[in-house]
């Protein structure tokens, strides 16, 4: 079994939606909320913390009492780093396993939950990642300057899993060392912390709503989904 962060304390700005685009409607319901039923129908994930932007904590009380699964809420900080340290604070001391979730991923293969879960068995830090399937483009301003072999990249997602132990120790040394809010991700706190961070090749779609045309393509996905159903 495991804890699921669902990190939701961005402001969404680069959306252009005039409010956090977790909290945005979508076909009737708010982006997080297919998130949290999609993350709630994980068998293995017991507990959530969810991490809200401060100004819409209420909402958050208020999506506690239909999702049963969200344990606790955690105010969001300044930057994704101290909103996970701040979820980080809330999961219990006696869980083995974390996993880390953006709230704007409402799409992401149950079966990814499960697999990480049952990697963190072995590993430290299991990380998401999906192949790049165009060309790998260096600029130089506005010009190309070179082409990249991309059999040799990958495009990093989420979710992220860590043991508990790895996490904790990721997180109090970048405190201690200064570097939680300049460093832009976790996964380099963990390795910046010694840990070899795995990662779970996903071949799959993994929608993160960034800008409002992913707005269509979420409202246009979830149609065929009820459809399916």
């Amino acid at each position: 079994m495991a804890t699921l962060i669902l990190l939701a304390g961005g402001i969404g700005k680069r959306a252009g939606l005039g409010i956090p685009k977790q909290y945005y409607p979508l076909e009737g319901k708010m982006i997080i909320e297919h998130t949290l039923e999609n993350v709630s129908g994980v068998r293995e994930i017991d507990s959530i913390i969810l991490v809200s932007n401060p100004d819409f904590v209420k909402v958050a009380e208020e999506l506690r009492q239909t999702y049963p699964k969200i344990s606790k809420i955690a105010p969001g900080g300044a930057t994704r780093n101290e909103s996970l340290l701040n979820g980080f604070r809330e999961v219990e001391e006696t869980e083995k396993k974390v996993i880390v979730h953006d709230a704007v991923r409402p799409f992401t293969p149950k079966w990814i939950f499960e697999k990480i879960i049952s990697e963190l068995e072995e590993k430290d830090v299991v990380t998401t990642v999906n192949p790049i399937t165009g060309n790998l483009i260096e600029l130089d301003g506005e010009k190309v300057k070179r082409i990249h072999d991309r059999s040799k990249y990958v495009m990093g997602e989420a979710p992220t899993g860590y043991r508990y132990d790895a996490l904790k120790k990721t997180l109090e040394l970048a405190v201690k060392e200064g570097y939680l809010n300049t460093i832009p991700h976790d996964i380099l706190l963990a390795m910046m912390a010694g840990f070899e961070v795995h990662t779970l090749n996903c071949n799959c779609f993994n929608l993160k709503i960034t800008f409002k045309e992913d707005m269509r393509i979420a409202k246009a996905l979830i149609k065929v989904m009820e459809e399916g159903h």
